[in-house]
Order: structure tokens, then C-alpha cells, then sequence
């Protein structure tokens, strides 16, 4: 016989949400952050040099979409856990289960 535990009133689709979307404000923050700071700035980063190359350079071939990666790979990551947790506490099953 399965016993369940009373627990805290499981998690509203709202706080679900707002924290989805606080996230991913703030990976779009970063975004556009990264994205302005690397254009505005570009005269600036061009004094300084690595490995011969203005640092502007590497900004705009490497750099900001290695940010862009590390923003997609934070969300994919975080949504996981955020979707097996809500599941778990509210007892859902995910499509195709």
C-alpha cells in the first residue's frame, strides 16, 4: 500500500512561470549586453592585442558566440530541471511518457 506524505500545496503553474521568465530576462539581458558592449566598444578593444590580433577581432569571431552557447546551454539546463521538478512535485506526466 503506498502511503504519500503530506507536503507543502504543490507548486503553482504561476511561480513556474515567473521564474521561467525571470530567467530568461536575464539571459537576454546578457545577450544584449555582450552584443552592445562588443559593437560600442569596439574602437576601445581594438588597443588591445592578443597573440598580434585587436581583441575586437576575437570578440566578433569567437567570443560573443561562445556566450551565445553558454546562454543556450544555461537555459536548455536550467528548463530541464525546472520541467522534471514541476512534474515530480505536481505529479504530471510529460507527454509521450
Amino acid at each position: 500500500m503506498e502511503h504519500k506524505t503530506a507536503s507543502a500545496t504543490p507548486p503553482s503553474p504561476s511561480s513556474y512561470w515567473d521564474k521561467t521568465r525571470r530567467l530568461t530576462l536575464a539571459l537576454l539581458g546578457l545577450w544584449f549586453v555582450v552584443t552592445f558592449g562588443a559593437v560600442f566598444f569596439a574602437r576601445e578593444l581594438n588597443h588591445v592585442h592578443l597573440f598580434g590580433w585587436p581583441l575586437s577581432f576575437y570578440m566578433a569571431a569567437q567570443g560573443i558566440m561562445l556566450v551565445y552557447l553558454a546562454i543556450v546551454t544555461v537555459y536548455t539546463i536550467w528548463m530541464g530541471r525546472a520541467e522534471r521538478q514541476f512534474q515530480h512535485q505536481t505529479g504530471e506526466q510529460a507527454h509521450g511518457e
